[in-house]
């Protein structure tokens, strides 16, 4: 009788340790879905835009802010001066003209490398929320697997409490 109650607090400790477990996979799965979330927002990743993520991701968000601002401005840089070897920029004699017209071919450029790299980074984050979620269905599933051996062991334990109960005669 104490043995299936000594399980019944063991199962009880394993469920809650498993509880636990999958509390924070979820919070680890929705922090990683709000960085998606931010990569798909506007083109440009600022602080603000990033200020609102957990601290376990901050770092990588800054880094990225930082990476892919530098990156897609080298990447236009060189966009914007082969289109000028290539002739494809036209001269309009007017400096200020010739200055925004390059301004805005700069700006497309570096709109277009920072669309893609945004998309890296969240094909990156996507693969992180998937191998999150397969952590949070196996432990999911290892707690439905103690609850039904929590529920088996309460019947048993309960059972041998009726069965050892003194009848005094009855």
């Amino acid at each position: 009788m104490l043995m299936s109650f000594w399980m019944v607090q063991r199962l009880t400790r394993e469920i809650n340790a498993l509880e636990k477990q999958a509390m924070m996979k979820q919070i680890e799965l929705t922090h990683h879905q709000k960085y998606a979330s931010v990569l798909g927002g506007s083109s440009i990743m600022t602080l603000g835009n990033i200020a609102g993520l957990s601290a376990d991701l901050l770092p990588r968000a800054a880094l990225f802010a930082q990476y892919s601002d530098q990156v897609s401005s080298m990447s236009a840089m060189q966009n914007l001066q082969a289109m000028k070897f290539m002739g494809r920029v036209p001269y309009t004699g007017n400096p200020m003209m010739q200055y925004q017209m390059e301004m805005s071919a700069f700006r497309s450029f570096k709109e277009q490398s920072m669309k893609a790299l945004k998309q890296q980074e969240a094909q990156i984050m996507n693969e992180k929320e998937k191998e999150i979620q397969l952590e949070l269905n196996d432990i999911e599933q290892r707690l439905n697997i103690k609850r039904n051996q929590l529920n088996s062991m309460k019947e048993l334990a309960s059972k041998e409490a009726q069965d050892s109960a003194p009848r005094f005669g009855l």
